[in-house]
């Protein structure tokens, strides 16, 4: 019984604590205290090392002998590497869902860019809540096309990837602009436009790369190995 019981608290140590790294609450290079997670769950060491060690195998997490536990910082070669990948893969998703889409999945994208337009008009709205609706409109054409799996690949790759694309909103300043991005999408599967797409796809992916270039390179160096 109180294994198990110090089972469920490690997994909610590590939970809680994935979590935050993955919205940059914990912060990458971000020094980890196992007295003060400790005292933070109330819970004793076994469950926090255990966490921890998760954490790490997962890459969250790295541990330098005589110096102590930081929160891994981004690789910006991962990063494009993954864009790249993620714009030659859902380009395809994308053009496969211009033959099959119909009227109704049509109108869930246009639903969901509805939301979030309304979710910017809130003055004390979340980053992570624009992002959770972005990641939900991008999954409609690989879930109508069958390409689940594919979706949660790109989906998984929460190491570098998910945590710059959340940097990438917590610094946004217009996220009209990304809301213009996704009608303009939209029109262009509808109209089967598919050269136009990809250049628009393409765009839309890759634009916070240049467009985070200072705050990588001064504001956050400190994120990035």
């Amino acid at each position: 019984m109180g294994e198990k019981l110090g089972k469920n608290r490690g997994n909610y140590v590590f939970e809680t604590l994935k979590k935050e790294m993955l919205n940059l609450a914990l912060k990458p290079g971000q020094p980890i205290s196992e007295n003060e997670i400790c005292a933070r769950f109330d819970v004793s060491r076994t469950p926090v090392r255990e966490a921890l060690r998760r954490l790490q195998e997962q890459g969250f997490v790295h541990t330098i002998p005589y110096s102590g536990t930081y929160v891994t910082r981004l690789n910006l070669e991962d990063i494009r590497q993954m864009i790249y990948m993620r714009v030659a893969v859902e380009f395809m998703v994308m053009r496969d869902f211009m033959k099959v889409a119909t009227p109704f999945q049509m109108e869930e994208i246009r639903y969901q860019i509805r939301l979030q337009d309304l979710l910017i008009q809130q003055p004390d709205f979340e980053p992570e809540q624009f992002y959770e609706m972005d990641r939900q409109m991008h999954g409609v054409w690989f879930v109508a096309t069958g390409k689940e799996k594919l979706w949660k690949f790109i989906q998984a790759q929460q190491l570098h990837y998910t945590r710059f694309r959340m940097l990438d909103f917590v610094t946004e300043t217009d996220f009209t602009r990304i809301i213009r991005e996704h009608t303009h999408l939209l029109s262009l599967l509808e109209q089967q436009k598919e050269t136009e797409l990809e250049e628009a796809l393409k765009s839309h992916l890759y634009i916070s790369m240049t467009r985070m270039k200072h705050a990588i390179e001064v504001e956050y160096k400190d994120y990035f190995e």
